[in-house]
Parts: C-alpha cells; sequence; structure tokens
C-alpha cells in the first residue's frame, strides 16, 4: 500500500479518473441522443457543460485567499467525479444528466488544476520530470483503456459505461486518503496579480485555444471514426496510445522547456485536425495527433510551472480554466459545424481554434 501512495502512482490515477469521467460521452453520444430524445450536437453540449463548471472551479481555487492542501482536494475531486458519475448512470433525463455532469466537470476541474501542481510540489527537483510524465500519461492512459471498457459496457446500456469512472473515481479516493495529511490551508500569494503578468496571460490564452482544439477532436472523433470509418472501439482507442509515448520521449525536454518548442506542435495539430475531418484518411492521423499532444502537454506543463514557480498549485489552477473552457469551446464550436454541414465543417471550426504558432 505504501507504493500506491507514492506521488507517480496517486497522481496517475487522478488523471486517469478525470480523463475517464471525459471518455464516456464520445462513443456513447449516439446512445444517449436517440434515448433522451435529442440530437448528438445537443448531446455533445454536456461536454460544455461540464467544462465550465470545472473551468469555473479551477478560476475559483487559483485566486481563493486560501485553499486546502493537494491531498484534500485531490480527495474531493476524485469523490466529485465518483458522484457525478454515478448520477449520469441513474439520470432519468436529459436535464438531469446535464446537472450530474455539473458535478462531474467540478471534481474533473480539481483533479487537473492540482494534479499537475503536485506534481511538480510533492517529489524532490530530480524526479519532477519522471513524475509529472506519469501524471499527464494517466490522461491518455483512460483513454486507451476506458475506451475498450466502455464499449463493452455501452453494448449492454450507455447507463453501464458510466461505471468506469465511478468505480475509477472510488478507487482513487481510498488511495489519496491513505497520503500523509496536508496543512491546513496556503495564504493567497498575489494570485490575481499573476493573471496580469503578460507571460502568464500569453500561456494561459495558448492554453484555451489548444485545448478547444484537441477537446473538439476527442468530443467528437468517436462518432466520426464509428459512422464513417467505420472501426472498432479498441482500434479507435489504440490510436491514443501514441499520446502516451509522447508524453514520456518529452519528460527529458521539460527541464529545458521554451515556449518555441511548443509552436511547431501547435502548427501541426492545426493541420492534422482539418486532415482528419475533410479527407478520408488513414486513422494513424489521429494517433499522430496524440503523439503530438502527449509531447505538448508535457512542455506546456513544465512551462507553466516555471513560468510562477513561487505558487505552482495557483498557476496550475489558471491552466486548468483554460483547459476545461477549452473543452466547452471546442465542444460548442464543433457541434455547431457538425449540426450546419457534418464533419467537414467540424473539422474546419476545430482547426480555427488552434493556436497559430
Amino acid at each position: 500500500m505504501r507504493r500506491l501512495t507514492q506521488p507517480r502512482p496517486v497522481l496517475f490515477l487522478c488523471l486517469f479518473v478525470s480523463q475517464a469521467a471525459l471518455l464516456v460521452l464520445s462513443p456513447v453520444l449516439p446512445e444517449i441522443a436517440r434515448d433522451l430524445g435529442v440530437s448528438t450536437a445537443t448531446a455533445g453540449q454536456l461536454r460544455s457543460l461540464s467544462g465550465l463548471t470545472g473551468g469555473v472551479t479551477a478560476l475559483l481555487l487559483a485566486v481563493a485567499p486560501r485553499r486546502p492542501g493537494p491531498r484534500q482536494l485531490l480527495s474531493a475531486g476524485a469523490g466529485l467525479v465518483t458522484i457525478g458519475s454515478a448520477l449520469s448512470a441513474a439520470a432519468p433525463s436529459f436535464a438531469l444528466l446535464a446537472a450530474a455532469q455539473g458535478v462531474t466537470g467540478i471534481g474533473v476541474g480539481l483533479l487537473v488544476a492540482v494534479g499537475i501542481a503536485a506534481a511538480w510540489e510533492w517529489p524532490p527537483a530530480e524526479e519532477r520530470p519522471g513524475v509529472l510524465a506519469w501524471a499527464i500519461a494517466g490522461m491518455p492512459v483512460a483513454w486507451i483503456a476506458g475506451m475498450p471498457v466502455v464499449g463493452v459496457l455501452a453494448d449492454l446500456s450507455w447507463r453501464a459505461a458510466w461505471l468506469v469512472p465511478t468505480l475509477a473515481g472510488l478507487a482513487a479516493v481510498a488511495i489519496i486518503r491513505q497520503r500523509p495529511a496536508d496543512r491546513a490551508a496556503s495564504p493567497a500569494r498575489g494570485r490575481l496579480g499573476a493573471w496580469r503578468d503578460p507571460v502568464v496571460a500569453r500561456f494561459a490564452a495558448g492554453e484555451l485555444l489548444a485545448n478547444a482544439a484537441w477537446a473538439s477532436v476527442l468530443t467528437y472523433s468517436g462518432a466520426l471514426l464509428l459512422d464513417s470509418y467505420d472501426l472498432a472501439l479498441t482500434v479507435a482507442a489504440l490510436g491514443l496510445a501514441a499520446m502516451v509515448l509522447g508524453t514520456f520521449l518529452a519528460r527529458r525536454h521539460a527541464a529545458r522547456a521554451t515556449p518555441r518548442a511548443a509552436r511547431v506542435p501547435h502548427a501541426f495539430q492545426a493541420g492534422a485536425v482539418v486532415v482528419l475531418g475533410m479527407i478520408r484518411t488513414t486513422p494513424a492521423v489521429l494517433a499522430a495527433m496524440a503523439f503530438v499532444n502527449g509531447w505538448r502537454s508535457m512542455i506546456a506543463s513544465a512551462l507553466g510551472m516555471d513560468a510562477a514557480p513561487q505558487d505552482r498549485v495557483a498557476m496550475m489552477s489558471m491552466r486548468a480554466p483554460a483547459n476545461q473552457f477549452g473543452y466547452l469551446l471546442g465542444a460548442a464550436t464543433g457541434g455547431l459545424a457538425l449540426a450546419a454541414a457534418g464533419f467537414h465543417a467540424s473539422a474546419s471550426r476545430s482547426g480555427r481554434c488552434s493556436p497559430r504558432p
């Protein structure tokens, strides 16, 4: 049990849970839409709602005058994901499902903001890149391992698919609570002023745009690959395995990351998402995007924490709204384009959401 409470497994599981709560919607959107009597584009706005609540939560966390330590916040986040996922499984209407997804989004916002920051706070300096890589890897691994399981459960019912984040959240709460207690609270350190720092502002804006593009891909790629490419869920999930490889290969560059190192991945993603949706090509394009996104996430996380070393939790809490609002923006614009003109327009919108190098 002691090994399970070390930073690497704890943070890996926390970020795994954050994505397990998000991935369920991607393959079951058509079933939810049919069962609850809404369009696929409308069902996709559930991601917008969870992105909104998650982003607001992380934003409030960043500017709070006092806040609990990482252990308490991660435990609360995992607990909220568990509750929201269980409520999603039982929701009898679209409105109640939306409310449950709002609760889930709050938990995801806490896990993403605090989990990444803790990877730089908990371990000694020489271990930070490795711990950060394991924490970030929890996100794509959730898609890789969770998508096939969700697919099997979804064959029974889309409601059964919510067992994945529910059980993962329960496991995370149990393990997090085995870690030593945190200090009661930490005082504010000028977090509002950090928003006025041009470096921090540019970082947050770039993360918003990058996450909007990637979120629109993740939200609708399941429907695209299943309906247009006629792929099995397992094949689609394996394509996302490349993100793990990209994350770990980038860890050696994290300690000396520069803004220039993030520009090439941004430009590549902007072009690849258009190719994926507008040209019937090999699903390897999605795998390449996953690899590049893993690399980009590792570099961006290191850049963000180096930009505000005096309070990394606050800095990652600033990044998390960009991440969550990116899901809101990506799901919303992708849904509007999908409703208007199908996947061709959705891809075009996603490309325009990407930041310019």
